[in-house]
């Protein structure tokens, strides 16, 4: 389930961009970064080739079966709630709401099998497809 909700805040991100501030002078590959300079990260490296690969823009969730980061060539190329001091106050709330979401979607459906008997297309639930004791236990 975190699989899916990674993979889909990757492709899907709830945030353009990240802002932050340079607190003092810094050099980042020999660039002078001064001082109270704002920066903007751009979230659309979650579609960049060069750290995700030529699979970037396929949902695999999978990504995520053995790497926190998505096996993104770079610590920082998964950002989907920020990061460091100022990571998203929600994080937690949005991930527990889309686990309790997720688990209450079966809850409102019910599924069956379709057949023709007779020339006619009929409807069979659970219960006559699986016997009425495996259709109760639950598929998981």
């Amino acid at each position: 389930m975190g699989w899916v909700m990674d993979e889909t805040l990757r492709l899907y991100p709830s945030i353009p961009n990240l802002q932050r501030q340079a607190r003092e002078d810094i050099r980042v590959d020999g660039a002078l970064i001064s001082k109270g300079t704002k920066m903007w990260i751009d979230v659309a490296m979650h579609h960049d080739q060069a750290l995700w690969g030529n699979i970037v823009n396929e949902f695999r969730p999978e990504r995520f079966k053995d790497d926190l980061y998505g096996g993104c060539k770079h610590k920082m190329g998964y950002l989907p709630f920020g990061f460091g001091g100022r990571i998203c106050v929600g994080k937690s709330l949005t991930t527990m709401e889309y686990k309790i979401v997720l688990t209450l979607i079966p809850t409102r459906y019910s599924s069956g099998v379709r057949t023709k008997i007779n020339g006619h297309l009929r409807n069979i639930n659970n219960e006559e497809a699986l016997g009425p004791e495996k259709a109760s236990s639950p598929i998981m």
